[in-house]
């Protein structure tokens, strides 16, 4: 089986990490966790990028040495990957000795090259145009925003430069370039970015400027001294010098010259450097290219540009702080197909949190493991075949997750944690244990649960490492993530489980970073009238009411609480009531009788997402129909903000249970 070599773009240490960083980071590092575990021998590649006219000016800005400013951001790269769990197998700084010696054994391969049109590849010539110093890259009239000659990317001016520099003909591998991507040996995935990159060709290729003789920082050139090597020239080399290119390392030969898949993940705005400038230059240079190049999308907040200057960013810190990395990193990659634009809102996070991780894979957890617990003393049940073929599940996952579709591998196993949770509410399990005759039965249902459960926390690993090892672990399975793992009945019968941890407890929503909560109202003092003695023998005066009781709410007393029966519900089943956005009928366990009830909550939840839900149920209500349906009860829920949140109860209660 031919390797597996994933590369991130290397980030710019000019400025701090921010969250498009981390979204490709972490899509890429989910690829390599998932092909390891389909046993592919796969290799990440991540790093920053250090040279170039931006460092020397922000260095001059902060009146430090280039290289100082290099080292710093570059470990608050490292760091903040570090916090993501991004398991890199190497970083790549373009400071470091093995990079350079790298790339200027490229370049000069490249430096002797013939074109395909019999010219030579490298020429010298003056180039003026405008030049953005962001992009580190030169601008044409139909890439520029009037006034001011700003960059599109970067809604900045650019610079009238003029220089006699070194350039490469680019030109002359239009041809070459446009048949490597037509035939798929170089292919570009979303579609739309491969004809973006087509459409370039067929406009006509410029040559490019591949040396500098204004910029200081960066790696000299051999034949002239007093240039730098363009940025991009030294900024793409990285993905063969990180490999040992200069010293032919082991490495280098396993991914890159006889590596099977040589893959790009990269931004929209840099995919011209990457699908046409750098396979031309390891063409002249007689050097494998790479097989294939994904564009990531954009993301924007509230439909609105990510950008500091507005103060409209997505704050990573604060996500993980609330909410924990590994629902950070499932959002990123869940909320949208990988490759698409698309944006982010608080109130979609908060709502796939509770909806997939608290209600769908944190319940069947807890609820898988509690019943193991109390009806097989903690330990597990005695091996079975299984009920069903779950290889399928396994090979549709892992190759979804190949193709970087990863909303689509985890909406299958979030399909398998939902058959898992009905099944659980159609066997009852509760209802099996009372009864000596059945207890091969339960046993055989709950130790093919756990294995579903074994299953659910393998798949999503590549995308939440953290919780997949926790659940791993309270199934004695601790760190056992590999492919081996992937068969069935890999539980042994006996093993002791750990006790149960909640894995993501709902959430309300979080207060926006830097809002004040509402200050508390000042009760108004009533003025003070004197008692007379009279008084103060007589009957005491009727309660207070408590000072929390908001205002226009009655009070009532404890003998008109216990009039309302709240009995604890379990939903069956769960529809949408025709030609109503708001309600849904459902089906619901009280123990001695299922009801149908009717709540306002469909927009809210969907009805797979109710259906094996324990609720709370007023149980005495009397019937009533909402669009001509009977409801016999009402569905307790919180109202935060307008939201419909249902009351949950906690652990495996039976149906009808009083609720006191």
């Amino acid at each position: 089986m031919k390797s597996f070599y994933v590369t991130t773009p290397i980030y710019y240490v000019n400025a701090a990490p921010h969250a498009g960083h981390a979204y490709t980071t972490i899509a890429a590092d989910a690829l390599k966790r998932a092909l390891r575990l389909a046993g592919r021998r796969a290799f990440l590649l991540t790093g920053t990028d250090e040279h170039g006219q931006n460092i020397e000016r922000v260095a001059r800005e902060q009146g430090i040495p280039e290289q100082e400013l290099c080292d710093r951001n570059s470990a608050r790269f490292r760091a903040v990957f570090d916090s993501l769990d991004v398991a890199y197998d190497r970083f790549i700084r373009t400071t470091d000795d093995v990079h350079k010696r790298g790339v200027l054994a490229i370049w000069e391969r490249v430096a002797k090259a013939t074109a395909p049109d019999g010219r030579s590849a490298v020429y010298s010539g003056t180039y003026a145009g405008w030049y953005c110093p962001r992009c580190e890259g030169f601008k044409d009239e139909d890439e520029l925003v009037q006034p001011d000659n700003r960059c599109l990317t970067h809604e900045q001016p650019c610079e009238w430069t003029e220089e006699q520099n070194l350039f490469f003909r680019l030109s002359a591998y239009s041809d070459w370039l446009k048949a490597e991507i037509e035939s798929g040996r170089l292919r570009i995935d979303p579609e739309v970015r491969r004809n973006e990159v087509l459409a370039v060709i067929r406009d006509g290729l410029k040559d490019f400027s591949v040396s500098r003789a204004r910029v200081k920082w960066g790696i000299p050139v051999p034949e002239r001294p007093d240039h730098v090597l363009y940025v991009w020239v030294d900024a793409l080399s990285n993905y063969v010098t990180a490999l040992g290119y200069a010293d032919g390392d082991a490495l280098y030969r396993e991914f890159w010259e006889q590596g099977g898949v040589r893959l790009h993940v990269v931004g929209k705005d840099i995919i011209r450097f990457h699908c046409l400038y750098w396979p031309a230059l390891l063409k002249a240079a007689e050097l494998p290219r790479p097989t294939h190049v994904f564009v990531q999308g954009h993301i924007t907040k509230n439909g609105r540009k990510v950008a500091k200057s507005t103060g409209n960013i997505i704050d990573p810190e604060a996500l993980i702080r609330d909410f924990g990395l590994d629902a950070v990193r499932y959002f990123l990659l869940r909320e949208a197909p990988y490759g698409a634009d698309w944006d982010f809102t608080d109130d979609a996070f908060l709502k796939r949190f509770n909806a997939d991780l608290a209600n769908d894979f944190g319940n069947l957890v807890s609820r898988a493991l509690t019943m193991v617990h109390r009806y097989c003393d903690g330990r597990v049940p005695p091996r079975v075949a299984p009920g069903e073929d779950r290889s399928a599940l396994v090979e549709s996952c892992l190759a979804r997750y190949e193709k970087l579709e990863f909303a689509g591998a985890l909406s299958e196993v979030w399909a398998h944690v939902a058959r898992a949770n009905q099944a659980i509410v159609a066997f009852e399990p509760w209802t099996a244990a009372k009864d000596p005759a059945r207890r091969g039965e339960l046993d055989a249902f709950l130790y093919r649960l756990l294995e579903d459960v074994r299953l659910a926390a393998l798949l999503v690993s590549p995308v939440m490492p953290r919780a997949a090892t926790r659940v791993l672990a309270m199934l004695g399975r601790d760190g056992l993530a590999s492919p081996d793992e992937l068969g069935w009945g890999r539980l042994e019968p006996g093993t002791a489980l750990s006790p149960v941890e909640p894995l993501f407890p709902r959430k309300e929503k979080p207060a926006a970073a830097g809002e004040a909560a509402a200050p508390a109202p000042i009760e108004k003092k009533k003025e003070k009238k004197p008692v007379s003695d009279a008084k103060k023998d007589a009957a005491p005066a009727t309660p207070v009411a408590p000072a929390a009781a908001a205002e226009g709410v009655a009070i009532i007393g404890i003998e008109d609480f216990v009039k309302v029966d709240l009995r604890v519900g379990l939903v069956k089943e769960a529809q949408r009531v025709p030609k109503s956005d708001k309600l849904l009928q459902m089906q619901v366990d009280l123990g001695s009788e299922v009801r149908q009830i009717v709540a306002g909550i469909a927009e809210h939840y969907a009805p797979e997402q109710v259906v094996g839900r324990r609720i709370v149920v007023v149980a005495n209500l009397a019937p009533r129909k909402l669009r001509g349906v009977e409801s016999n009860g009402m569905v307790l829920a919180a109202s935060p903000e307008g939201r419909a949140v249902l009351l949950a109860v906690d652990g495996d209660v039976a149906p009808g249970t009083k609720v006191k």
